[in-house]
């Protein structure tokens, strides 16, 4: 399925597509500089190949896409699950995650899915505040659910912790 949602006058230059025919190199022109650095662009690479949905919001002023969501779908649950959502940096706080979580959640809707589900990183506050905002609730508190990887990891601090976070539709 191809879906195009233009925005509104504030983020007139901003598409919505979901399952349009996304090369590898637009996606990851989005997602390898945020995760990268943790997956590696191999586990990249196998992470966007494994999506059962994937959005990306297009930015036809700089003819680039800005954003993107990896989502798998469980039909006998009814749950979806964001595998990576990511704004580049120099997108953010311009209410582009919003909206993309907005799309996102009316579509699974729509599909009579009952529920939005993702994992993200304790101390990422602008993530879980963008969550909470769109309607996600913190289920609970997952030790280590992101360990560690590789031998760069073990020099860089990161949070091994992480929340999942629900959003019921």
């Amino acid at each position: 399925m191809n879906f195009s949602y233009n925005t509104s006058k504030s983020l007139s230059s901003i598409s919505i597509y979901h399952n349009s025919h996304f090369s590898l190199d637009d996606i990851e022109s989005v997602l390898e500089p945020l995760f990268g650095s943790y997956y590696g662009i191999e586990q990249l690479r196998t992470i966007i190949s494994s999506a059962d949905d994937i959005w990306c919001v297009y930015d036809r002023e700089n003819n680039n896409y800005v954003a993107c969501a990896l989502v798998q779908s469980f039909h006998t649950d009814k749950v979806l699950y964001v595998n990576l959502f990511g704004v580049e940096q120099s997108h953010q706080g311009q209410g582009i995650g919003t909206l993309l979580l907005k799309k996102m959640k009316s579509w699974g809707r729509k599909k009579n899915y009952s529920a939005i589900i993702l994992h993200t990183q304790v101390n990422n506050y602008k993530a879980i505040g963008l969550y909470e905002k769109v309607g996600f609730i913190k289920q609970y508190y997952a030790k280590n659910f992101f360990p560690p990887r590789g031998f760069l990891s073990f020099f860089q601090y990161h949070e091994p912790d992480a929340y999942q976070m629900i959003l019921y539709l």
